[in-house]
């Protein structure tokens, strides 16, 4: 499988950082630096890490690649992105991270219903995708299918117990379940410095729990 990484503007620069295709990165550049390069479209490139013709071909390569790019700062390669994604799409219509990826430029415009349709055929392809899972479970959430939600965060922290954040998402919605305590301490095993946990467990362990409402 080939991979792709942003084509820095700054040639100069100590190292050239490897990575596969889901994380393109600036050589040398922070991610906070890139945001504030604000590039035009035409500025920004990816070029194939190895060097092979038979990269530019791999449209869903290129398409997950572009994605990465735009989630990490470069929005004006989100055009690009979408372009890619739907002719990756219709290439390998059971692709679930294309899915995904998919799924999410929806949902960043607003097409929650396709963003949930995308996410759902993702899930059925590959049930361990965390990202398709968690970005559904916050769907479910605002159009208050909060059952939902939960079994979907549920699912999700189970198989990434290290993403704090799924597991305090989780902990706030389940609230007053004795579930939520096990959630909380459950995240500062792996966080035990996470201010906003310690807190959660101080209230959840009042009586009555205190939800933050």
């Amino acid at each position: 499988m080939s991979c792709h990484m942003p084509a820095s503007a700054n040639t100069d620069v100590a190292h050239t950082q490897v990575t596969d295709h889901r994380i393109p990165r600036f050589p040398g550049i922070s991610q906070a630096a890139l945001r504030d390069l604000k590039l035009p479209p035409e500025r920004l490139s990816l070029v194939p890490f190895p060097d092979s013709p038979d990269a530019e071909k791999d449209v869903r390569d290129l398409a997950l690649a572009w994605e990465s790019l735009a989630n990490e700062g470069g929005d004006a390669g989100e055009p690009e992105a979408e372009r890619l994604l739907r002719s990756a799409a219709s290439k390998f219509p059971n692709d679930p991270e294309v899915l995904s990826a998919l799924g999410y430029i929806e949902q960043r415009h607003g097409e929650t219903r396709q963003a949930s349709e995308l996410y759902r055929r993702a899930l059925i392809l590959d049930p361990d995708l965390i990202d398709a899972g968690a970005n559904l479970g916050v769907i479910e959430a605002k159009s208050g299918q909060l059952r939902q939600a939960v079994e979907l965060g549920q699912g999700d922290f189970r198989h990434a117990p290290a993403r704090s954040q799924l597991g305090m998402n989780l902990a706030v919605t389940l609230c007053d379940d004795d579930e939520a305590r096990a959630i909380a301490l459950r995240v500062l095993e792996f966080n035990p410095d996470m201010a906003a946990a310690k807190d959660a467990l101080r209230r959840l362990n009042r009586t009555p729990p205190d939800c933050g409402n």
